[in-house]
């Protein structure tokens, strides 16, 4: 395989998180509407540990990925996953720090 068709599956399987990561933020903000009165707290909550949320779906896709043999693909989920967490855990932080001093 080339390096530009590598390079490619690497993109898309980070194209297939981000579209991962819109489906969990449409099942938080349905979430916090069916729950009604503790809205705001689910939406809180859903996106501080928006990181345990992502764990419930790259995890299985990772596997099924590699079951298919399908290499690149899954390093661009596990590229998209550890800067998704990153990036969540760096604003959690700095958030913490604004609002607990």
């Amino acid at each position: 395989m080339s390096q530009r068709n590598e390079i490619l599956g690497v993109f898309l399987g980070i194209l297939l998180l981000i579209g991962m990561h819109i489906l969990a933020i449409i099942a938080i903000v349905l979430l916090g509407f069916i729950r009604g009165t503790y809205a705001i707290q689910i939406w809180i909550i859903g996106g501080f540990s928006f990181f345990l949320w992502q764990l419930l779906y790259v995890i299985p896709v990772t596997l099924w990925l590699k079951r298919r043999r399908q290499y690149d693909l899954m390093k661009g989920v596990i590229i998209g996953a550890v800067i998704t967490a990153l990036l969540n855990g760096g604003c959690s932080l700095l958030f913490s720090s604004q609002v607990f001093p």
